[in-house]
């Protein structure tokens, strides 16, 4: 069936404040609406087609079985991810529920991702990665090169580390994230590690307390956050 109009419009949302993040998952959905020509996906299994040439995996309900798209393309799951996911090439991945505290996405290309609850599993990523999580980030996120960008609706309890040598990191967290985990972040020695936090432990500023943090590890890693409110974390 169609997807829901509540559906479109939260990945529509996410997809304008990321430049149009989630284009191609927009685009195949409008026609869907306009022509009626939607896949009839059983809960839990997948059907595949294909929009303008591009693999289409669609999931009506959770996602229990492990999934591989060596061509990349759309992934659409409407519920939670509870199985490992394999794409390579240019991937686009929605899921409308929990990233489960058993699943995994394993991306080798270039991918983008929306989560529309909590990540509590795992993300392992060689190369870009622009992920959106609408709820809490208590996973592990592993990032590649040469560029990552991360968006968190809730607070941030995870850990974000490199897979190797750490790139270019773009973090922004509307909820908590203490300056322990900010720090532990910076301490990977990013290329650039820049990040937007809604509330810390901290007072309200910029961070780390200096013109700039310059760490030398056969290269120079920049950092620099905000941070807005102060709130001690509940325990």
């Amino acid at each position: 069936m169609p997807v829901s109009n509540e559906t479109l419009i939260r990945i529509a949302h996410a997809s304008v404040m990321k430049d149009m993040l989630f284009s191609q998952s927009l685009d195949h959905w409008q026609r869907q609406n306009r022509e009626d020509h939607s896949v009839q996906a059983t809960p839990g299994r997948h059907d595949t087609t294909s929009f303008r040439g591009v693999p289409v995996i669609v999931i009506e309900g959770d996602c229990n079985e492990d999934l591989e798209a060596d061509e990349g393309g759309l992934i659409h799951i409407f519920g939670n991810l509870n199985a490992t996911i394999e794409v390579k090439g240019i991937s686009e991945i929605i899921i409308t529920g929990d990233l489960g505290p058993q699943a995994e996405i394993r991306a080798d290309g270039i991918c983008r991702i929306f989560i529309g609850g909590r990540f509590t599993g795992r993300l392992h990523s060689a190369d870009s990665l622009k992920v959106w999580i609408e709820s809490d980030f208590d996973g592990i996120l592993k990032t590649g090169a040469p560029h990552t960008d991360i968006y968190v609706g809730g607070n941030f309890h995870g850990e974000i580390l490199p897979v190797e040598k750490g790139a270019l990191l773009g973090l922004t967290i509307v909820g908590f994230a203490s300056q322990h985990s900010l720090n532990r972040i910076k301490d990977y020695n990013y290329t650039q590690f820049h990040a937007s936090i809604g509330i810390s432990d901290v007072a309200p500023g910029l961070y780390p307390q200096t013109e700039y943090y310059r760490r030398i590890s056969n290269r120079n890693s920049y950092n620099r956050w905000c941070v807005r409110t102060k709130r001690q974390p509940v325990e």
